[in-house]
């Protein structure tokens, strides 16, 4: 009975997981700058986080949700392993 919600659960997950990457027009129809600009006045920022969260956020965007769902994978897991049993 347990493995029947285990799967039901499983099967709601996907299902939300492909509709909300489904659904979206994910800015298609809004033409923005594939760079970053600084305002009048301002200076680039020294460092490259500005540049590597803009790349994670939309060239890679589908390895890093799959990613996300591997670590959310391997933390169900272990507490799956480390739980105790009761006797």
């Amino acid at each position: 009975m347990v493995k029947f919600k285990i799967i039901i659960l499983t099967l709601a997950f996907l299902a939300a997981l492909i509709a909300s990457l489904s659904i979206p027009n994910w800015g298609a129809s809004e033409k923005q700058p594939l760079g970053f600009a600084p305002g009048v006045g301002l200076r680039l920022p020294e460092s490259g986080i500005g540049d590597v969260g803009f790349e994670i956020f939309t060239i890679y965007v589908f390895p890093f949700e799959i990613l996300a769902l591997v670590l959310t994978a391997a933390l169900v897991g272990a507490v799956w392993v480390a739980r105790k049993e009761i006797a």
